[in-house]
């Protein structure tokens, strides 16, 4: 389905039977969830969409960085804008019922910064420094870091060519499921009164 969404209006039914069978979403939880939409969207500039500003106050992030490339994978046509179906579908994954599958390939493109398929140690230390940043309890010198991803490549990277494939970091993901914990929020609040902050853990 394409991804043309009228968000300065309420959806249509067709709209959100649309996004009820794309998601895991019911249809009262995406009625909820644009509530939620109309009131980030317009918490700078009333516009109907989502920029880049806007998403980062909402997610709470402090590191322009990291809210910026979750904000590239929501952006799913590349306008730099999210619109109301992208919000939802990017929500969707991140939601109790988001498959480890859905998961594991969202982290994967949050890892490969330049999206070639591929993690390299530049890209997975640049996201591990960038996650730090707004964790102060979680702070590590440099040097750690890079001990970090340096071990974490000498597991992951099974064919020793100096990056982490699809498939590569598929295998680590199931050694170490918890590697998806920070992927999954509780929906439910946001489903369930009408706060606009989506903050990550």
């Amino acid at each position: 389905m394409g991804l043309k969404f009228s968000s300065r209006k309420n959806p249509t039914k067709k709209e959100i039977l649309d996004l009820v069978q794309d998601t895991h979403f019911t249809e009262e939880e995406v009625f909820k969830l644009f509530e939620h939409f109309k009131s980030i969207s317009a918490s700078i500039e009333s516009d109907g969409v989502i920029d880049m500003n806007e998403f980062q106050e909402a997610l709470g992030l402090r590191n322009s960085v990291f809210a910026q490339r979750i904000f590239q994978i929501f952006d799913i046509n590349r306008d730099n804008v999210v619109n109301f179906k992208e919000f939802v579908c990017g929500l969707s994954v991140f939601c109790t019922k988001g498959t480890v599958d859905e998961k594991l390939t969202f982290s994967f493109k949050l890892y490969d910064a330049d999206g070639d398929g591929y993690i390299s140690k530049e890209e997975l230390y640049g996201m591990l420094k960038a996650s730090l940043f707004d964790n102060i309890m979680l702070a590590m010198p440099e040097q750690h870091m890079r001990a970090l991803v340096d071990q974490t490549f000498t597991e992951a990277d099974e064919n020793h060519d100096g990056f982490i494939s699809l498939e590569e970091y598929r295998s680590l993901v199931m050694r170490h499921p918890t590697i998806l914990n920070n992927f999954t929020i509780n929906t439910d609040q946001m489903t369930s009164n009408s706060s606009s902050q989506i903050k990550s853990k």
